[in-house]
């Protein structure tokens, strides 16, 4: 069971006891990432993030480590479009140790000077490792192409020009405007007592911090760009990208689309891994993917091959894009992918740190939690013609933008979006 309160300093708390586990994970949820930063803002709140593990009033970043070390704890934080969060998991005896030092590094991390200019340098290495890794740099050049013009399709790393610029002040400012209890959740889950667990929280995050700031809304992305291609000569694979507009988080079709990208390319035997590595045998790594946003989404299919395998490769993701949105899907590959789905959710929430994430995923998108059954429940309602619908609305009438990142020096390649 999951109980959801609200901290008279305005902080809202979830907390999950389960039975049968040793561990427990604390996670603390900022609503604000990359989708929030002005144009003078490029990768402040990912870098925020790696400020906030690099000391406090009490603490040095070496203490922090050795504190969690010390209990054979883990500490990470992750940053993406809208939102970031940051977590401790530890066995349950040291629960609150986890609660204060995720409290203090909220209210009491210090933005050090000398600590921040030698994270400049560990956050361009960072962005240096994405840019030699062609499989992530794709997906960075596919959401800035997909999203042109809008502030979701800025780079989370931000750009060696923007973090070079960083200043104490500047982060400061940022950090100021965001991390505000209205704009958090802590979420707890894992072996613990709720008694316990509230008595801790109210012990460790009851300050108050100031208010918001309110930014004016920004109208939802559309799509603006057919077709790019970054040029990488050293690369002996082109990687691709073909995608198009996808649907809000919380939108009702939701559940279709995630079977229907099962059904295409979520899963082994799925049409483009059967078809495309399988029987063609033109490339290891192909899958579609969809990306969900408060506003907004966008549907894609990732591909790497060989430059002279490249026409063949974008012809066969095509074909299969324009025969499931003309015939949807068979009965058999709607009740394979569901109890795909089922069986990979029934083994994710074995994980503590992934029941942690559900929990606060659910309550910035839905305010209220789902159970598996509710969960399941969803799946098994989805019928052939949900999926039909939408199909219809991925693809219904739709060209597929195209973006390669790799060798394609004297190939022919297209210069414009694709129809289906």
């Amino acid at each position: 069971m999951v109980y959801r309160y609200r901290q008279d300093s305005g902080l809202s708390v979830l907390l999950e006891p389960i039975a049968g586990v040793v561990s427990v994970s604390v996670g603390l949820w900022i609503k604000s990432g990359s989708r929030n930063e002005r144009d003078d803002q490029y990768g402040y709140a990912h870098f925020i993030e790696h400020m906030l593990f690099k000391g406090t009033k009490d603490h040095s970043a070496m203490d922090i480590a050795k504190i969690v070390d010390r209990v054979g704890g883990q500490h990470n934080a992750a940053t993406n479009r809208e939102h970031t969060c940051y977590y401790i998991n530890v066995v349950s005896d040291h629960l609150d140790l986890a609660v204060r030092l995720l409290a203090e590094t909220y209210y009491d991390s210090l933005f050090d000077p000398a600590e921040l200019d030698k994270e400049k340098n560990v956050v361009m290495e960072e962005i240096r490792m994405y840019e030699d890794e062609p499989d992530e740099l794709i997906h960075d050049v596919f959401m800035e192409s997909m999203l042109e013009g809008h502030p979701l399709s800025h780079r989370v790393l931000g750009t060696h020009e923007s973090i070079g610029a960083v200043t104490r002040e500047k982060l400061i400012e940022f950090f100021a405007n965001h991390y505000r209890n209205e704009n958090a959740i802590l979420a707890i889950a894992g072996n613990f007592a709720r008694e316990d667990a509230e008595r801790l929280v109210g012990k460790y995050f009851t300050r108050e911090n100031g208010t918001l700031r309110k930014d004016l809304p920004l109208p939802a992305p559309a799509r603006r760009v057919d077709y790019r291609h970054v040029e990488k000569g050293q690369l002996e694979q082109v990687h691709i990208c073909l995608g198009t507009d996808g649907i809000r988080r919380d939108d009702d079709d939701r559940w279709g689309l995630y079977i229907m990208s099962t059904v295409l390319g979520g899963s082994m035997s799925s049409r483009l891994f059967q078809n495309v590595r399988e029987k063609e045998g033109i490339s290891y790594s192909i899958y579609s993917f969809h990306a969900s946003y408060s506003d907004s989404g966008v549907f894609g299919v990732y591909c790497a091959t060989l430059p002279q395998n490249y026409k063949r490769a974008v012809d066969l993701i095509v074909k299969e894009c324009a025969g499931i949105a003309s015939n949807g899907i068979t009965d058999e590959e709607l009740q394979d992918a569901k109890d795909f789905m089922k069986g990979n959710l029934a083994l994710s929430l074995e994980s503590v740190e992934v029941r942690l994430g559900r929990l606060a995923m659910d309550e910035i998108t839905f305010q209220r939690s789902y159970s598996f059954d509710e969960i399941v429940d969803n799946i098994n309602r989805v019928t052939r013609e949900d999926i039909m619908r939408v199909c219809g609305r991925i693809f219904g009438g739709r060209r597929l933008s195209v973006v390669t990142v790799g060798n394609l020096k004297d190939r022919k390649i297209p210069q414009q979006s694709i129809a289906l």
